[in-house]
């Protein structure tokens, strides 16, 4: 009796696996079909690709994310850096004491030049007048050491060019007679 329970539950056991043998193969083979009729053929590679595509994407959203906060934290550091400069030259300007500009390095025998330059689009919003401080829509006092006064000329020139608006007024030799008037 024991005897043909146990052939029966092998029985029943044998025709189950069998029978989830040819439904997993019937499976396939609708798949397959399926594939083929819809044009779908190799769409496992393809959404595996795309898979590994999308993954890398991804790490590279981080990593750009990461290099934008940092790059959003250089600029607010200089944003505040700006704000403190401007803050430190308007307490000068306030305090009565003439912002006064160099132009290279005192040298024994090297006489010292003085000079007004001025940026004509300051003020007119023309030009890149937005990065240039509102001051320079007056006068601003520039001393150079140079060996001549052409050579002055140059170096404020070089220093503040036209082509950014800036025009020297008037040079002269510190402690020498009336100013020679610039070319505006």
């Amino acid at each position: 009796m024991w005897q043909t329970y146990t052939q029966a539950i092998i029985l029943a056991l044998s025709f189950s696996v069998v029978a989830l043998g040819i439904a997993k193969a019937v499976v396939i083979i609708g798949e397959r079909r399926i594939e083929r009729r819809y044009g779908l053929v190799g769409i496992r590679d393809v959404l595996a690709r795309r898979a590994r595509l999308e993954q890398g994407l991804e790490a590279r959203r981080t990593e750009r994310l990461a290099e934008l906060k940092a790059a959003d934290a250089a600029v607010q550091e200089a944003i505040m850096r700006r704000q403190q400069l401007d803050r430190r030259l308007s307490d000068t300007l306030r305090g009565g004491e003439p912002v006064i500009r160099l132009i290279g390095d005192e040298v024994a025998g090297s006489p010292c030049f003085v000079a007004l330059v001025v940026n004509k689009y300051v003020g007119t919003g023309t030009g890149p007048s937005a990065t240039i401080d509102p001051s320079w829509a007056q006068p601003q006092t520039v001393e150079v050491w140079a060996a001549g006064l052409p050579e002055a000329r140059k170096e404020i020139e070089r220093r503040y060019p036209q082509s950014f608006g800036y025009a020297v007024t008037r040079i002269q030799q510190y402690g020498a007679g009336p100013p020679v008037k610039g070319a505006a």
